[in-house]
């Protein structure tokens, strides 16, 4: 696929904006880097680059951050300079019908290359525009969209409402997800006041010496169905060992992953192995509840940590209970308390031992309408090594799609363990 990119063109907000500088909070300040996403449609126009452009620059008004700039502040921490720079809008052609594409689900750098715009004059965070945009035509009249958005700005609901904001705007329709851009509401406290022991940051020893595979294979990645009958069979298997009242397909799933990727990355007994799940809390804060449409950064990781053989060798429902108590953590108080606990003493991630889980399933992309329908799949330009993320089956399915990337002979071990 060869996918021809005309000059990016700079489009401004099309009335006035608040100038200044806009506050990040601390969650916010901890994720500097570019979320890349790719939205497939089957069906479009000549006209669509200028009807998204248009529309662009009517909904950068109501996301205005979008347009400005990263900048550090006096006190040395990620701000955004309202400088109505604008965002890099780019119109290309690719040389083939969409069905050379594939599944855009699963990262593909050289695809993603061509699909997302990046600026090649960009050498830092500082220099990164905070949105890009690139309509791509292909000969059969169908189009993709491929977005590079800061994850310092938005968290996959934000990011979500702007893509369906922007889409609203381009059918004629009124905005229904009016952005609430104050964030000092995730300040951290003064004095902190840290309640929790944080499994997130605990730094593991590679005991397997899992590192050196990932140095000799290429990393690859692959996309797992597990469908309703799969995880309705998971399910069954934990209750019935006593251990657990209740499961849910995210549990179902999650433990099937985190023991089978173990197992693949060929984890010995007694390394220390975690799982960080990516959980949003806007429905989780009591006192203060966020309000709707919150735009920034709501989510943090909970965890659990366990040994490698505690994991493989005990039953099914050990891994469930693990995933449960990590995720019934999550409420206000923790979520504040981390904040805290982050501020102070701005503890390094590691990568080793870790899986970290981010579900898309309840992302509202099938709201993505520029006009031209909904899209047929959405999918992210790129994956972490310690990153896995779920999608829904498919249309009218109760399945899970799983992707990861492991490396070559690993990801080969792994298919054969889920298959089992």
């Amino acid at each position: 696929m060869t996918v021809r990119k005309f000059k990016p063109v700079m489009v401004q907000p099309e009335s006035e904006t608040p100038d200044g500088f806009y506050f990040l909070s601390s969650l916010d300040q901890a994720i500097p880097f570019t979320m890349m996403t790719i939205y497939r449609y089957e069906k479009g126009s000549g006209n669509v680059g200028e009807v998204l452009k248009q529309a662009l620059s009517k909904v950068l008004v109501l996301y205005y951050p979008l347009a400005g700039s990263m900048a550090i502040s006096s006190e040395g921490r990620f701000i955004v300079e309202l400088t109505k720079k604008g965002v890099p809008f780019v119109e290309a052609e690719a040389d083939c019908s969409m069905d050379m594409l594939g599944d855009v689900r699963v990262p593909d750098l050289d695809v993603t290359n061509k699909l997302i715009y990046t600026d090649p004059k960009a050498k830092t965070i500082l220099e990164t525009p905070l949105l890009t945009a690139q309509v791509t035509k292909f000969k059969c009249g169908r189009f993709t969209l491929g977005i590079g958005i800061s994850h310092s700005l938005v968290d996959g609901v934000s990011g979500m409402n702007f893509v369906n904001s922007w889409a609203q705007i381009a059918r004629g329709k009124p905005v229904t997800a009016v952005p609430f851009h104050d964030r000092t509401l995730l300040k951290s406290r003064v004095p902190p006041q840290i309640k929790y022991p944080y499994d997130d940051f605990v730094q593991i020893a590679d005991t397997s010496d899992t590192e050196s595979l990932y140095q000799r294979d290429p990393l690859v990645h692959k996309l797992f169905v597990f469908d309703a009958d799969r995880i309705a069979a998971t399910k069954k298997l934990a209750l019935s060992e006593g251990k657990v009242k209740c499961c849910s397909s995210f549990a179902a799933v999650t433990a099937l992953v985190w023991r089978a990727r173990s197992q693949a990355l060929g984890m010995k007994p007694h390394q220390l192995t975690k799982i960080r799940i990516m959980a949003d809390f806007r429905s989780k804060f009591g006192t203060e509840a966020l309000p709707d449409n919150y735009f920034g950064n709501a989510v943090v990781t909970t965890a659990s940590l366990c040994s490698a053989g505690e994991l493989c060798e005990r039953p099914i429902s050990f891994a469930v209970e693990q995933i449960q108590k990590a995720v019934e953590q999550l409420d206000e108080e923790y979520v504040r308390s981390r904040m805290d606990f982050v501020d102070t003493y701005k503890p390094p991630l590691s990568s080793v031992g870790t899986l970290v889980i981010s579900s898309w399933t309840r992302l509202a992309y099938g709201m993505s309408d520029f006009g031209w329908g909904d899209p047929s799949q959405f999918g992210c330009g790129y994956l972490a090594r310690e990153l896995c993320v779920y999608f829904p089956e498919g249309e009218g399915k109760k399945g899970i799609a799983v992707v990861l990337a492991l490396p070559l002979s690993a990801m080969n071990a792994f298919e054969e363990l889920v298959q089992d």
